[in-house]
């Protein structure tokens, strides 16, 4: 189980790298390189399906909101086989850390849609880029490929906050297969040009970079972690005892 303990090394590294990237972003010289690698990201990915409908059908669905829910299983399983078969903690330790992980995701992107970038405005690369495929006008499919408010990638805010947490509670396997899967999952948005490649790293990553560390380079991981073990073996213990207690009735 995790200990209490500041770890002032991982927020000075993790607030570092978002600082330059920020600073990257925001100085005119760098900007520049940014912008033009966010034009050139877009329609190079846009370009994938301009000409192929089946393509473009593939890509509309991937932008669909039951792509998000099956992506939402899918992590949700990684973290699950993390549960049932990390070896990296006792059982208990292992729920206890799945339960920080999800409560500390939802509360963390709660916080940045609703207070940190709720009135950010910027129009998406399909809504700037000219010619562009719009997938929603090529399928029948009501696909996202346009926002007014592209910043920050939400998807990728989601699965980097995830990717990050569970790096750190399930360890380096299941961080690079969570890693794998995040990327898989931006990747439609960024094709359709709902979103900038700025938007997921200068937006997503950054601010993952930014709330992660606060959690688990400081003692509330450790205690959160410690209180949840407590709470599962006392329950576990009360109904073992009520169990017992049953069958000898």
């Amino acid at each position: 189980m995790n200990e209490p303990y500041w770890n002032l090394r991982g927020l000075v590294v993790s607030y570092g790298i978002a600082a330059l990237l920020v600073l990257s972003y925001l100085w005119a010289p760098t900007r520049m390189l940014w912008d033009g690698l966010d034009r050139h990201i877009a329609f190079g990915l846009n370009s994938l399906m301009q000409t192929s409908y089946p393509e473009q059908l593939f890509w509309a669905f991937a932008n669909l909101r039951v792509f998000d829910y099956i992506a939402a299983v899918i992590l949700l399983g990684v973290l699950i086989t993390y549960v049932l078969r990390g070896d990296n903690a006792p059982r208990d330790v292992r729920i206890a850390r799945s339960i920080v992980v999800g409560v500390l995701l939802i509360l963390l992107v709660a916080i940045t849609r609703e207070f940190l970038f709720k009135d950010v405005a910027r129009d998406s690369p399909s809504l700037v880029l000219e010619p562009f495929t719009m997938l929603s006008e090529h399928t029948p499919f009501d696909a996202k490929d346009h926002s007014a408010q592209s910043f920050p990638g939400d998807h990728a805010t989601v699965v980097a906050t995830f990717t990050f947490l569970l790096w750190f509670f399930a360890g380096r396997r299941y961080g690079l297969i969570s890693a794998i899967f995040a990327t898989l999952f931006v990747l439609p948005r960024l094709v359709s040009g709902a979103h900038w490649f700025s938007d997921a790293i200068i937006g997503g990553v950054v601010t993952a970079l930014v709330a992660v560390p606060l959690v688990i380079y400081t003692p509330v991981q450790g205690i959160l972690t410690r209180m949840l073990v407590d709470l599962i073996r006392r329950t576990r213990h009360k109904a073992k005892m009520h169990s017992n207690h049953t069958s000898h009735g």
